[in-house]
């Protein structure tokens, strides 16, 4: 049973008297208990999903398409009704757990102002926080919520925003590239840390990464996006094993372990799109009918492509 659906979504913003188109057309869902990948180049698109899905996007955003939760269409809901998802249901876990903290507030009067704003007691929050951090691994809790943010190295900040982000007992988890800015270390703590929430807790996660290793380990399946549309949808160790599109193999190729072999060329623009496969440029398979017609999403040895034939022989 599908936790989250999202059909047809499009995004653009305004440039002028153009506009940029963020995302284009992406449709997936999410089934519960799964851990579902989104993963591309930055700069594909991934994070604007990610927003799109609980409307914090910017006020200028144009979007278009469909977002059912628990079969409610979150873009008909009043803001007073999505209030009572976001946190709640639905809990963020952003992108740079620094930026996400306040410098100046020791931990624990942030977390005490999480229960606050959602109205629940604050000691019994902190007793539930406390015990969260334990699980996740964070030594001396008392201790580390006397400290303030800078006091914590990367990974322990995300551990913080982890228990933060599972306080309410979410039904939905965004992690938004909670990998990004950390050292090898706390790269492999953060694969802990998701494994630990995926089996012991089995939320459902839609994760957001260019962390292939940790797509791997944790996801159940993966959408592979660029230039804001999915390329490529199937069980997360068959694309990462077996890829099947010319931009995941280069994906792939581009990772140290696999010779750090750089993908030649640029994303396209995103305010005049080819009429063609958006990735023919880059492509060493492209034939003259990439350059005219653009791939629609098949169906192929069980799982969806975007390519035209000539690439997958």
């Amino acid at each position: 049973m599908s936790l989250l659906e999202v059909r047809d979504l499009s995004v653009e913003f305004p440039a002028g008297e153009n506009s940029v188109k963020a995302v284009s057309h992406v449709s997936f869902d999410v089934r519960e208990g799964e851990t579902f990948g989104l993963i591309g180049e930055s700069g594909s698109g991934k994070s604007v999903i990610g927003l799109a899905l609980l409307r914090l996007l910017p006020a200028n955003a144009r979007i278009s398409g469909e977002i059912y939760f628990q079969e409610q269409d979150l873009f008909f809901l009043k803001p007073s009704e999505l209030r009572k998802i976001r946190g709640k249901k639905i809990s963020l876990m952003p992108q740079n757990p620094a930026g996400a903290l306040n410098p100046i507030l020791k931990n624990g009067l942030q977390i005490e102002e999480v229960f606050e704003e959602r109205g629940v007691d604050k000691k019994q929050g902190m007793k539930k926080s406390l015990g969260l951090m334990k699980k996740l691994l964070l030594k001396d809790p008392k201790k580390l919520c006397d400290l303030y943010p800078h006091q914590l190295s990367g990974g322990m900040r995300q551990r913080l925003i982890a228990c933060m982000s599972l306080s309410f007992e979410p039904k939905l988890l965004i992690a938004d590239e909670p990998t990004k800015g950390l050292d090898p270390e706390a790269k492999t703590g953060a694969v802990e840390l998701f494994t630990k929430i995926k089996k012991d807790y089995g939320k459902t996660m839609l994760l957001i990464t260019h962390d292939l290793d940790l797509a791997l380990e944790v996801c159940d399946r993966i959408a592979v996006m660029y230039a804001g549309e999915i390329v490529e949808l199937d069980e997360a160790s068959k694309v990462l094993s077996t890829p099947m599109h010319p931009y995941t193999k280069g994906l792939i190729r581009a990772q140290p372990r696999n010779g750090l072999v750089p993908l030649i060329g640029q994303s396209p623009s995103r305010i005049r799109l080819s009429d063609g496969c958006l990735f023919h440029q880059r492509c060493r398979y492209s034939g003259i009918e990439c350059s005219r017609k653009h791939p629609e999403m098949k169906n192929h040895k069980g799982g969806w492509i975007r390519c035209h034939f000539q690439s997958l022989q």
